[in-house]
């Protein structure tokens, strides 16, 4: 890591070129060859590859946005390539809606599931809400909207790398939210929890494999943030790290980012159970329940061990930390980047923790905004592990 002040947006994306066509290719070719190698390999080769899901899709958009400040071809594979990304992560998110409506339901004559009218309206709209999404994401190529977005968000409207950061994350954040809007509950957890109550415990495969899965997925995302960033295009090593706010932190950052991830578990406690008052003064669905408290147990079996913990610290903090408040706050601010942040918790939270969630991202925004990533790395990785000796100490407590 290095020791440097982040540049700004704007003096950052107008720098001298540095693009570099053999080094690019040669990164290429190497995550071609670990992906082809690993798959036919099979196991843990194959496992590994597996968790580069997180990444892959997204880097390819990244570089080519990149490409098109050069392009012309690339800015056209750009547009293709997200308007690709967009219709799968939609079918996913539909998908998702359609599993958490048809658990329980018999499967019907021609092999699928048989959903009442109700029902099928619901899924009706939850992909009419994906077209919406869609559309309103794709506002962000219009020059006059970007105008109006610049005035609020550190980005250039006469940047393609950040016209299509803004479309992309604008897109997927509504996208995200489009399944609790309209089926008024989480769907990954209504999923599981009628899977539960339907056929008992369900397994999600051993620890190891689990906690190895996360430690894949992080192997391979810090060189996909390095890639999103413009590396080996419009930045070296250094200058790539130094705009991810990957700096060495001093002592009393790290002294501090500790004691902040240790305060905040009990700050959310307390605000968690403030929001739960409001919501039932309201009378308004909360997170929580005997299925959800089921599901999301199952869901964070793997890690209720202290090495689990220090796992789902490391995967959670860097991962997520890198990928929202490094990628994307310094282009996007705190406000958007952090809705993105917050709707990728929709499918297994209701409002109430989402309000949570925003709330805990908006801090984690602030100490990357007032120091680096890496600090905001280490709160937010100090958080999750707390969290899960909580949880394993049978503590109440609200959060990821």
């Amino acid at each position: 890591m290095i020791v440097g002040p982040e540049e700004t947006p704007r003096q950052d994306d107008r720098a001298r070129p540095r693009f570099s066509g053999g080094r690019l290719g040669i990164v290429a070719l190497v995550v071609l060859v670990i992906v082809v190698g690993g798959l036919l390999i099979g196991g843990e080769a194959a496992a590994f590859v597996e968790q580069g899901y997180r990444v892959l899709p997204f880097v390819p958009l990244a570089v080519l946005a990149y490409l098109g400040l050069y392009h012309t071809w690339a800015r056209t594979l750009a547009v293709l390539w997200l308007a690709g990304l967009v219709f799968v992560i939609a079918a996913l998110a539909t998908g998702s809606a359609i599993g958490a409506l048809s658990v329980g339901l018999p499967l019907g004559a021609p092999g699928g599931l048989e959903l009442d009218a109700a029902d099928l309206s619901r899924v009706a709209l939850v992909m009419g809400g994906m077209l919406a999404a869609a559309a309103v994401g794709a506002l962000g190529f219009l020059r006059s909207v970007r105008r109006l977005a610049a005035r609020y968000l550190p980005l250039d409207p006469d940047s393609f790398v950040h016209t299509i950061a803004l479309v992309t994350v604008v897109t997927l954040t509504l996208e995200s939210f489009v399944p609790l809007i309209i089926l008024g509950e989480p769907p990954l957890i209504t999923l599981l929890s009628g899977v539960i109550t339907g056929v008992g415990d369900v397994n999600l495969g051993d620890r190891g494999g689990v906690l190895r899965g996360e430690i894949y997925g992080l192997i391979w995302l810090v060189p996909g943030a390095i890639m999103a960033v413009g590396y080996g295009i419009r930045r070296d090593l250094e200058q790539a790290l130094r705009r991810l706010g990957l700096v060495r932190v001093t002592g009393g950052q790290a002294a501090t980012g500790v004691a902040l991830g240790v305060g905040l578990v009990l700050l959310v406690a307390v605000l968690g159970l403030v929001i739960e008052w409001l919501w039932e003064l309201m009378g308004w669905e909360t997170t929580g329940g005997a299925g959800f408290d089921q599901a999301f147990g199952t869901l964070l079996a793997p890690f209720m061990t202290p090495i689990g913990a220090v796992v789902l610290g490391l995967s959670a903090g860097l991962g997520e930390e890198l990928a929202v408040r490094g990628v994307l706050q310094p282009r996007l601010g705190i406000l958007l980047s952090n809705l993105l942040f917050t709707s990728l918790h929709a499918f297994q939270y209701n409002w109430d923790a989402l309000v949570v969630v925003f709330l805990l991202g908006a801090v984690l925004g602030l100490i990357r905004r007032r120091t680096n990533t890496a600090t905001s790395v280490i709160v937010h990785g100090v958080y999750d592990f707390v969290l899960v000796l909580a949880m394993m100490a049978e503590m109440p407590v609200v959060g990821e």
